[in-house]
This record gives structure tokens, C-alpha cells and sequence, in this order.
């Protein structure tokens, strides 16, 4: 704005332009004055001005009057900047929407009673934002919005899906996966979660009525459908383990319908797997505190006391003593088991009866692509019994009574006693097994075999190499020879005949131990040289073949002969096919 002017400007405004000199004026006639004419005023610098104060205009436009065209302009530019600057944004409502948002969100939290145990959550002070984050922030809260509308339409077409029965079918268009989809947009979205929890609980109640109704199908669907939404829920698992309870319990009632059958046939530890003692344990490898299974198993063991008690009074002692050795396998805590002992002691003196030999003759040698299996004599039978920590007893020596009945039964006699009852045990079952009764063979075998016989498991397991008896199964071959092997291997290096046999023979198959032929011939060299026959069949069939020694035709010959003459059958058919009488 323009200054006001200066004194100076005033007065040289008043006075005008500058007038050229004019010239002296006539002098005025005094004597004609006119009075009619008013005096002029005097000009006088810093004189009245009155009349110059008079003259000027007053208001609020004069002041601005003399300002300049250009002062005008400058004076526009500034004010258009201006407004321009505070006219009101379309990012402003936005502003008050996102500002109404935030209102509601907080009321709804502090609505919310927060779960006890669970810590709070502090919101952090709202920022002061800008111009960019308002924008961002009403970007936000559209997207949300288009998230809400997806959800909701996905909740209503899942619950649409749950009236028309579609809950897991069809794949791509059901009920679950309606509500997974909400729940991949919003994992924390209450309504999905509602509703896929009452599916899970819909799917466990319809399982669990499945297997009430003892129908496993629709338990095993619902547990599928289950899986569908959630295999780590808890519903999940609880199901699966009513499902496996329940197919538990239906194998232990199979089994105890099978023992009691057998039960009353009589079958009660044949035939082999198909025997009520058989059917009470498998019932009790599946549930072992079952109490039908443990009773079972109890009347079979008083059943052959029962056996063993007639046996007695009808002086068949021996009978009695197998009987006795039977329910030593079946319960070796039966409390009739010493009274039983007792009496054969005290009935017939052991020494005389245990000092008899029998010979087992014809017994034949394993055939085929097998090695040759030993035979021998009722002296010959070892086993390893675990009645203490010792060293296995000793079944070779036959075991020595007192002159007279000693009424004190020490422990050590009771263990001479029961290795006397083993020893018929095995001494039948090998018997049974050579004649080629498979069936009865393991059932005799197997109860020794049980309690750590190394013979009735070398030789439970070459029936189930060889499948007799039993399915051919390699691996449970496997594991009863690892069962037996360390006894083998001590009675072998003993010198036991039987042992060193059988120890040839892993080393021939390759049963447990690296095949070697070499071996095998060491072995059953050191038992033929014994006498043992089976040994000597099997060194033959060694030299026939070749393995680990010279093929020698006259070798061969000439221990085949040596088993034939004590009535070895496999050496006596291997003479026959040789063309040797």
C-alpha cells in the first residue's frame, strides 16, 4: 500500500505548474476601485489550509485510490493462492467416515469381556496422518468392506449347504469348505468358526452312534469328514480312538468265541494256532488285562492238573509228569503244581525211570534246497531252561533222586525236576515233528520254546522258514533263532553233537548268520564225527553238491552210509538215488 504524501507534495499539488514570469502589471487605477469584487486569498506555505483539507475526499475508498493498477494484480494472485489452498478436499468425508470407523471399532472392543488368562492388548495412540495415509486408510476400509461382503456371502452359502445335507460332497461345493474359505479371508472370523465346530461335533456324535450300532462304515465316513476339516482336531482323534477301541474289542470277542469252541472240543493246546490256549492269548495280545481271556487261560491250566492228578492215581507217571510240564508253561504259579510234584516224587523212584535210554530210530534229515536237520536219541536233547540266572540246565545228565523221598523239595531239585519233565516234553515233540505231525509238533514245542528251550525254538523256527506247521514266514524264522542262538552257539563249542548240527546248518541257509559253506562243513563235520546221523547226512549232501568241499561222489557215499546204519531214512533214500544198495 502507497504511503501518504508529504507535506511537500501538498503544497507543490496546490501551487500547480510551474507559471512563466508574466508581465508587470499595469498599475491599477486607485481611483476606481470595485468593492462588489472579493479580495483573493493569500497562497501562503504552511499558512490556512483549511480550504486544501476541504477539498480532499474521505472513506475507505479514498484511501485506497491511489493505488496502482499493478498493486491490484499482485494483490488477485495472492488471494486466488489462498483460496485455493483452504478450499475443502473430497479426501475430507473420507476423513469423517474412517474417523466414524475408528469410533465403532473401539466401542466394540472395549464391548468385548476379555477371556481370563489372556493378556491385554494396549492400542497405540492414533497418529497425526497425512494427506497419503488418509488415502491409504480409506483404500483400507473399502477393501475390508469387500472382505465383509465375501464373507457373509460364503457363511450364507454354507449354512445353505448344511439344509440341503451337502456338508463334504461335492468336493468343491459343500459346507466345509465354505466356511474354510471364510476363514482363509478372516481366520478370525466367529461365525465360521461357530460353524465349522458344530460340523466337527455333528461328525463325532454321528460316528460314535455308528459304533454303538456296531456298523464301522459310517464311523470310518464320519472320521473322513472329520478329516476334512481339521485331522490335529480333538474330535478327530477322540473318534479315530473309539474306532480302534472298538475294533479292538470285536478281535477279542472273535478270539474268545474261537477258545471257548475249542475249549469245549477239547482242544485245548491242539492243533497248533487253532487251540483254546492259542485263541485265550491272542485275546490277550490285544487287550491284556481282558478277564474272560485270564480265565480262560486258568481253566486250561486246571484242566491238565486235573489230567496229571488221574495220571498219578493210575500210576502213568511219565503221563503225569508231561501234564505237569504243561501247566508249568501255561501257569508257573498254579499252586497245585508242587503238590503234583510231590506226589510223583514220592510215588516211583526218578533215578531208575530217568536213568533209561530210549533210541530214537528212522529219524530223517531236512531234504530239498534246506540243509539236513539232526535227529538224535532221548539222551542226546538239550534245552536251555531259564530257571534262574545260572548257566541252562544241563538235559543231558539225567537227573539223580535221592535213595529215599527227601520231604524238603529244595529249590535246586525242583529245577532237576522240571528239566526231567521238559526233557520228555521235547523228546515227544521231536518225535512228532520227524514223523511229520507238524500240528502236534508245535503244540508240544511251542510251550518250551516259550520258556527259552533253545532247541524248541531252532526248531519252531525252521518250521516257519520251511512253512510246517505254520505259513513260511522269514522274519518270525529270524527271531526265534536270534531267541536261540546264543545257547546253540555254547552248546556247540561244548562239543553237544545236536548243537553243532544245527549251528551247520544256519551257516548253510543263511538263517540269521552270514551264509558259508565253509563253516557249515566245519561244523557239521565235528558233530558227524560224534556219530550224530543228521550231521552225517548233511556232510554228505555237502560233498554231493560241492559247497565248501571237493565235489566227491565216493565221499559222499561213504556218509550217507555211515547215517543209514543207524537208520537215518534221508541217508537210506540218498543211497537209493546214488544207485548204492
Amino acid at each position: 500500500m502507497p504511503s501518504k504524501p508529504s507535506r511537500l507534495e501538498i503544497e507543490s499539488a496546490l501551487k500547480g505548474p510551474k507559471q512563466p514570469k508574466r508581465r508587470k502589471a499595469r498599475p491599477v487605477d486607485q481611483g476606481k476601485l470595485d468593492l462588489d469584487t472579493p479580495p483573493r486569498r493569500q497562497q501562503v506555505i504552511g499558512g490556512d489550509l483549511t480550504g486544501v483539507a476541504g477539498s480532499q475526499r474521505s472513506g475507505l475508498f479514498n484511501r485506497f485510490a491511489d493505488i496502482g493498477l499493478s498493486y491490484w494484480i499482485a494483490g488477485g494472485m495472492v488471494a486466488v493462492i489462498l483460496l485455493a489452498f483452504f478450499w475443502p478436499k473430497a479426501t475430507d468425508s473420507t476423513r469423517e467416515v474412517t474417523q466414524a470407523e475408528a469410533m465403532m471399532r473401539d466401542q466394540l472392543v472395549s464391548s468385548i469381556e476379555p477371556i481370563p488368562g489372556a493378556e491385554a492388548t494396549v492400542l497405540p495412540d492414533e497418529p497425526n496422518f497425512t494427506r497419503e495415509s488418509d488415502l491409504n486408510r480409506a483404500e483400507e476400509f473399502r477393501r475390508q468392506e469387500e472382505q465383509q461382503r465375501q464373507i457373509s456371502a460364503l457363511i450364507a452359502k454354507a449354512e445353505e449347504h448344511i439344509a440341503n445335507n451337502r456338508l463334504t460332497v461335492p468336493k468343491t461345493s459343500n459346507a466345509v469348505q465354505s466356511y474354510l474359505a471364510a476363514l482363509a479371508i478372516d481366520p478370525t472370523n466367529n461365525a465360521a468358526k461357530s460353524g465349522l465346530d458344530d460340523l466337527k461335533d455333528r461328525f463325532l456324535t454321528s460316528g460314535f452312534n455308528a459304533l454303538e450300532q456296531d456298523n464301522e462304515a459310517p464311523a470310518r465316513q464320519a472320521l473322513q469328514q472329520l478329516a476334512a476339516i481339521d485331522k490335529d482336531a480333538e474330535q478327530y482323534a477322540d473318534l479315530a480312538q473309539a474306532i480302534e477301541d472298538w475294533r479292538a474289542d470285536k478281535k477279542v470277542q472273535t478270539f474268545l468265541s474261537k477258545a471257548n469252541a475249542a475249549f469245549k472240543k477239547d482242544n485245548l493246546i491242539l492243533p497248533a494256532q487253532a487251540n483254546a490256549l492259542y485263541f485265550f492269548r491272542e485275546a490277550l495280545a490285544v487287550d491284556a488285562n481282558n478277564k474272560a481271556a485270564q480265565a480262560g487261560i486258568q481253566d486250561i491250566a486246571d484242566s491238565f492238573i486235573a489230567k496229571a492228578n488221574e495220571a498219578v492215581i493210575e500210576g502213568k507217571y511219565q503221563a503225569a509228569a508231561a501234564h505237569l510240564a504243561t501247566v508249568s508253561v501255561i501257569d508257573p504259579t498254579h499252586s497245585s503244581i508242587a503238590l503234583i510234584e510231590a506226589m510223583i516224587t514220592n510215588a516211583i523212584p526218578l533215578n531208575a525211570a530217568s536213568n533209561e535210554t530210549t533210541q530214537i530210530a528212522g529219524i530223517p534229515a531236512e531234504t530239498a534246497n534246506q540243509s539236513t536237520e539232526s535227529a538224535q536219541s532221548s539222551n542226546d536233547t538239550d534245552a536251555s531252561n531259564p530257571v534262574s540266572n545260572a548257566d541252562p540246565v544241563d538235559l543231558d545228565s539225567p537227573f539223580q533222586a535221592p535213595d529215599r523221598p527227601s520231604i524238603e523239595r529244595t529249590p535246586a531239585l525242583q529245577a532237576s525236576e522240571q528239566a526231567d519233565f521238559d526233557r520228555q516234553y521235547l523228546k515227544q515233540g521231536l518225535d512228532a515233528y520227524y514223523k511229520g505231525d507238524y500240528e502236534t509238533a508245535a503244540a508240544l514245542l511251542q510251550p518250551l520254546a516259550d520258556k527259552g528251550v533253545a532247541r524248541a525254538q531252532f526248531r519252531l523256527a525252521y518250521m516257519h522258514f520251511l512253512g510246517r506247521g505254520f505259513s513260511a514266514n522269514r522274519q518270525e524264522a529270524d527271531r526265534r533263532i536270534r531267541a536261540a542262538l546264543p545257547a546253540i552257539r555254547k552248546f556247540a563249542e561244548e562239543g553237544r553233537a545236536w548243537a553243532q548240527s544245527d549251528l551247520g546248518s544256519l551257516y548253510e541257509d543263511g538263517l540269521v548268520l552270514a551264509r558259508d559253506y565253509s563253516e557249515a562243513v566245519r561244523w557239521y563235520r565235528l558233530a558227524a564225527e560224534q556219530g550224530y546221523p543228521g550231521a552225517q547226512t548233511n556232510l554228505g549232501m555237502m560233498y554231493a553238491r560241492g559247497r565248501g568241499v571237493t565235489n566227491s561222489r565216493r565221499t559222499a557215499i561213504e556218509w550217507f552210509q555211515r547215517a543209514a546204519k543207524q537208520g537215518d531214512s534221508v541217508a537210506k533214500h540218498n543211497l537209493e538215488a546214488l544207485g548204492v544198495n
